[in-house]
């Protein structure tokens, strides 16, 4: 496997060649499996590539009042879309086994930080957006704050330093000519 990123080398080539040996094989790999790895690479001016042990990439990058050319999320945006996901995949998967029919969900953030270095996260907003037919609401609801106060690990180690805060959206998908009958 090839990085995205050439300049910066493969950190993690040798581990997903013993990855892909190991499910050849059979053979159990001998990193633990709730360990993570990652390895966040400068490039240029402000700008780093954040390579994941799984093998997937992201461009991160500061504004131009702090040196950088606004080619990448920054930091920051990384943690905040880290909530979003790790809760979103809770969502839908909670939905899934409830059999909700579930058309799309998407999880808006709004962030409030700190006046002062460091410009930690004060308060977050999280809105969840539930799209299906014949939702449930108590289920949906269930579902969002089983994620967020339970099971969510992004939320869970953000909730000891960050007031947040969820609220749940319903929208019913379903065609107007089976409503009316």
């Amino acid at each position: 496997m090839n990085c995205f990123f050439l300049q910066t080398g493969c950190f993690f080539e040798n581990q997903v060649k013993s990855d892909l040996f190991s499910r050849a094989t059979g053979a159990t790999s001998p990193r633990e499996p709730d360990n993570m790895q990652a390895r966040v690479k400068w490039l240029d001016h402000m700008s780093f590539v954040g390579e994941s042990g799984s093998g997937h990439s992201v461009v991160m990058d500061g504004s131009p009042d702090h040196g950088g050319r606004d080619l990448g999320v920054r930091p920051m945006e990384t943690v905040l879309i880290g909530l979003g996901g790790c809760s979103a995949f809770d969502v839908v998967l909670f939905l899934k086994k409830a059999r909700q029919t579930i058309d799309d969900c998407e999880v808006l953030l709004e962030a409030r930080r700190a006046d002062s270095a460091p410009a930690v996260f004060t308060h977050i907003e999280m809105t969840f957006r539930i799209f299906g037919r014949d939702l449930s609401a108590s289920k949906v609801q269930r579902a969002v704050d089983l994620s967020v106060e339970k099971y969510c690990s992004v939320a869970r180690m953000l909730e000891k330093t960050v007031d947040i805060t969820h609220k749940v959206e319903l929208v019913d998908t379903t065609p107007v000519s089976q409503v009316d009958e």
